[in-house]
């Protein structure tokens, strides 16, 4: 079943929305809990796969990929699926698979195999990604107001609270994440099966002449083509923006233990540290980028950013980078969430197309990024490792200002930026 495109607007009971929009939030709670589940257990899954140390760091950085291929393939694949049948049915299958997806790397023992399932977990990764991102866009335009942020925040709770479990479990069970793994798969598996019965359904989905949106500045793109490129352009910052949130996600716990020779359980709490900045960033996200528009926020966290990566590189002891991972986590916090978001409101008939498009490239940031990163830690060091993501954050300051001109953004209006829920609008009188 395709969306609505009855003239009536839906007008939601305010329970029903708060269910709508706390499905999402659980989306993106997965998502990181997943994730998180996946970092802290890095080190037990090199080794048991005989993939630790030194000499195992391109064998992982190929696990990596493998991921990050998954990752592009479902972000594409699903854009069409969600405007066809739309956003409850695709996020409801991807709740369950994607957390059951990470179960098999802790029980296979070949690197073949592995690489295997580091492609069925990516390819789950990027759907149930995409698909949450369509879904809050939907549950956004109801309420009126910029909530993505916030949704984007249950993605580090989720990773926080991970982290704290998966760090306790790596350091008691070192030499596999099996315990880990599956406790949280088959966990997050059931939760999801439950909560996806309070997605929006197709009929409660909004017309697309129901906008909240207006275009500040800038010349609105028109025609499917100009729509494309202005996708393409969006997915690029997003690519670069992914990398260099996804690195310390992938390499902060090896960079920590071998950079300053500290325990496993030490490390993971770094990655744990810059999991908890990205969710407190997250949740004031939405009420800066209203206070200071979106093009200096994005500027603004994206210089923060960059000190956070000088931070962690240059430090030699552990309080330094700890420091280094929150100031990191802070910076990267709002700038994906203010990309998808400003994606998906410009032709949203056609939002998971785009945001497959812009999830798509900048999933891509997973595909080239471990390849990237890995040439760089084996030919100059593990300590070379923050060198990429730094300056593809330079890319996003420069010319994420420039791009976001042309985004829409949220009518000002008194009960727009209401906090305390959604807003009841008569029919609009005005159009996309």
């Amino acid at each position: 079943m395709s969306r609505t495109e009855s003239s009536e607007i839906p007008q939601l009971d305010p329970a029903r929305l708060r269910k709508a929009r706390f499905a999402t939030f659980f989306g993106f709670f997965q998502l990181g809990v997943v994730v998180f589940a996946w970092s802290t257990g890095t080190s037990p899954l090199r080794t048991h796969l005989g993939i630790d140390g030194a000499g195992g760091d391109a064998a992982f950085g190929l696990l990596a990929l493998a991921i990050g291929i998954g990752a592009a393939v479902g972000c594409f694949g699903v854009g069409p699926v969600l405007d066809r049948l739309g956003p409850r049915r695709v996020v409801s299958v991807c709740l369950v698979l994607f957390p059951l997806s990470v179960i098999p790397l802790a029980y296979v023992t070949g690197f073949a195999a592995a690489f295997a399932c580091g492609l069925l977990m990516g390819v789950t990764r990027g759907a149930v990604d995409t698909a949450a991102n369509a879904h809050g866009v939907e549950v956004e335009r109801h309420y009126g107001r910029p909530i993505m942020s916030a949704f984007h925040a249950a993605y580090p709770a989720g990773g926080f609270v991970s982290g704290l479990l998966g760090s306790a479990l790596a350091s008691r069970f070192t030499d596999s994440p099996a315990v880990s793994f599956t406790l949280i798969g088959v966990t997050m598996a059931v939760c999801g099966a439950v909560i996806s019965r309070w997605l929006l359904t197709p009929a409660e989905l909004l017309p697309r002449h129901a906008t909240v949106t207006e275009i500040p500045s800038g010349s609105r793109p028109h025609g499917t083509a100009t729509v494309t490129a202005v996708m393409v352009g969006f997915g690029v910052l997003l690519l670069a923006a992914m990398l260099a949130e996804g690195a310390p996600v992938d390499w902060g716990q090896e960079f920590v233990r071998r950079g300053l020779d500290t325990s496993t359980a030490a490390a993971a709490f770094a990655v744990t540290l810059y999991s908890g900045a990205l969710f407190v960033g997250r949740v004031f996200g939405d009420r800066l980028a209203l206070a200071f528009g979106p093009r200096r926020t994005v500027l603004a966290c994206s210089l923060t950013a960059l000190v956070g990566f000088v931070l962690i590189s240059t430090a030699d002891s552990l309080t330094p980078v700890y420091v280094g991972f929150v100031v990191l986590g802070l910076g990267m916090s709002i700038i994906a969430p203010l990309m998808l978001s400003s994606a998906g409101r410009i032709d949203s008939a056609n939002a998971g197309r785009n945001l497959g498009i812009v999830n798509g490239i900048g999933y891509s940031g997973l595909l080239i990024g471990p390849a990237a990163i890995t040439a760089v830690v084996d030919g100059a060091g593990l300590s070379w490792m923050a060198v990429v993501p730094f300056a593809l954050i330079v890319v996003v300051a420069v010319a994420g200002p420039l791009l976001m001109r042309f985004a829409p953004v949220f009518r000002a209006r008194p009960d727009a930026a209401a906090p305390t829920g959604p807003r009841h609008r008569e029919p609009a009188r005005h159009t996309d």
